[in-house]
């Protein structure tokens, strides 16, 4: 059995003429760095899991250019239909032992997998671990996001909302994920829909909205008060938390992650061909 299986939703649309300037994401270069920090792994026991969400860019031949250079890369197509159902379709198809998560404009640091591989050998009893990351911002400095240790209640860990986690900074045994349905994300296209199918409590007081637009946030009509979760989609949050419920994750005290705000894409636009893709 492959050891790790590395999965990356990505969507790529930045076509000024068709794509609406606040739906344009751009990734056509972004993710040949995000493929080439698994390449680069230390630990060379691995499958790397690239989901095709619709792109309407060049995207999806560079993922298959890399696909055909590495049989441990694979490409899984599917029409646009967002990050939440493309992960699951991803860890659907995983044949990992473990499971990890990537996104497109993030990248591993070498040791990554080295790391996690040590992990689950000195700690044999976990199957969920978690670590921190290191934040690169545009205007030339750099943050930490340290290690999140909750406190332990029962069989999991105490609540805890989002903003702690994020991708990328955990994993867990593929075995646990598929051991139970209640920790599948819900297979929704729409992040409030996500929300609310999640049935997470954001437990806010009630003068306090969790959306700019209660009235048009969800596609039903129907106004859900506190489920809001992040980022709009929280799924990497949400995610950690279903696991955490009734398991244990052990915190390591390493930063593995590497993470690139949004604002980086309007850098990307302006360079050319940054990196081969074999």
């Amino acid at each position: 059995m492959t050891k790790f299986t590395v999965i990356i939703p990505v969507y790529s649309a930045w076509d000024p003429d068709t794509v609406p300037a606040d739906q344009r994401h751009y990734r056509a270069k972004q993710i040949q760095r995000a493929i080439k920090s698994i390449i680069d792994q230390q630990y060379p026991d691995w499958e790397l899991i690239l989901v095709n969400d619709g792109c309407t860019d060049d995207t999806p031949e560079i993922l298959r250019k890399f696909a055909s250079s590495d049989e441990r890369i694979k490409v899984i197509d599917q029409e646009n239909s967002n990050r939440a159902i493309a992960r699951n379709k991803g860890m659907d198809a995983a044949s990992g032992e473990w499971i990890c998560w990537l996104d497109s404009d993030d990248e591993y640091s070498t040791h990554y997998l080295r790391e996690l591989h040590q992990a689950s050998i000195d700690f044999p009893e976990y199957s969920i671990f978690n670590f921190g990351s290191i934040i690169h911002f545009p205007d030339h400095h750099t943050a930490i996001r340290g290690v999140f240790a909750p406190a332990i209640e029962d069989a999991g860990h105490e609540y805890f909302r989002s903003g702690h986690i994020g991708c990328g900074s955990f994993a867990f045994k593929r075995e646990l994920w598929a051991s139970d349905p209640k920790y599948r994300i819900p297979d929704e296209v729409n992040p409030y829909q996500f929300a609310a199918a999640s049935h997470f409590d954001m437990r806010f007081p009630d003068d306090q909205p969790d959306v700019d637009d209660p009235a048009n946030a969800f596609t039903d009509g129907v106004y859900r008060h506190g489920l809001s979760l992040g980022n709009p989609w929280g799924d990497d949050f949400l995610q950690f938390f279903l696991l955490t419920r009734d398991n244990h994750s052990k915190p390591l005290d390493v930063l593995l992650y590497i993470q690139y705000p949004r604002a980086h894409e309007e850098i990307y636009e302006h360079f050319g061909e940054i990196y081969a893709t074999h």
